[in-house]
């Protein structure tokens, strides 16, 4: 018989996102099968019944809507969760983002208060999508130049990035993390997904992004990992990727020199 203690709560920030929607996608399927409860936070519930039809009527899903910055939902979406789940972030260079800054001031807070006000609370393990810009062994393969002119056509997500980042690697008290790392992030077809500390591909699709992660949310053995890249089994063809990247990095360079000039 499955028990309350049995079963593996999990709770997931950026739902709605392309990295988001395949990881939920997943846990349903595994949710038929295994003791999971899912425990949703979303700024828009409409946009998620859309996305996973149904998901309203499943017993082992909670789904909590509010603005990033209300403390109060974030508590509501953590109590309870061994696993926390972060996929939130902006993809275009957009100046002054502070989507990742909100979401980690929320859990650290929510967390605090739920460590105060819990008898037995246990710190929880985050699984947080960061960027293989920022793991200097994987940047360390990248030709100078090209790290440069990534890091400045994302120059602000990035920056919302890394102060983020850095507020949940301080929090050592109220959770422990595990940073996903990826390469360029792309939207096709999953060919299989690659975990790694040692390396990372030139590309990852979302659906595999969104396997890995579901992997790793599963098996504790990789709560043990500070850091690790995840990338597609086929994920280096600079042929294929090429196109999109530079089309990225122009329009990221366009949008951070306009954020110099005006």
């Amino acid at each position: 018989m499955v028990t309350p203690a049995d079963t593996r709560t999990i709770a997931i920030f950026g739902a709605t996102g392309q990295t988001g929607r395949v990881i939920v996608r997943h846990l349903l399927a595994q949710a038929e099968s295994r003791p999971l409860q899912l425990q949703i936070y979303v700024r828009d519930r409409a946009k998620l019944f859309t996305l996973c039809p149904g998901i309203d009527t499943k017993p082992h899903v909670q789904i909590f809507q509010g603005a990033l910055t209300d403390v109060e939902v974030a508590k509501s979406t953590l109590s309870g969760a061994q696993i926390i789940v972060s996929t939130l972030g902006e993809n275009d260079n957009v100046p002054g983002v502070r989507v990742l800054q909100d979401g980690a001031n929320s859990i650290i807070a929510a967390l605090e208060d739920l460590k105060a006000q819990q008898k037995g609370w246990q710190k929880p393990h985050v699984f947080y999508l960061s960027s293989s810009t920022y793991n200097a062994r994987f940047a360390a393969e990248r030709p100078p130049f090209v790290h440069w002119l990534i890091k400045t056509a994302f120059s602000h997500p990035y920056a919302d990035l890394a102060k983020a980042q850095a507020r949940l690697l301080e929090s050592t008290s109220l959770l422990s993390i595990t940073l996903i790392q990826p390469p360029v992030l792309i939207e096709e077809e999953g060919t299989g997904h690659e975990i790694s500390t040692e390396s990372v591909r030139l590309a990852v699709s979302y659906e595999d992004l969104g396997a890995a992660f579901m992997e790793m949310v599963l098996e504790d053995r990789y709560q043990e990992l500070l850091a690790v890249g995840v990338s597609s089994k086929l994920g280096d063809r600079p042929a294929r990727y090429a196109p999109e990247i530079f089309r990225r990095i122009f329009w990221g360079m366009l949008a951070h020199i306009k954020s110099l000039v005006f």
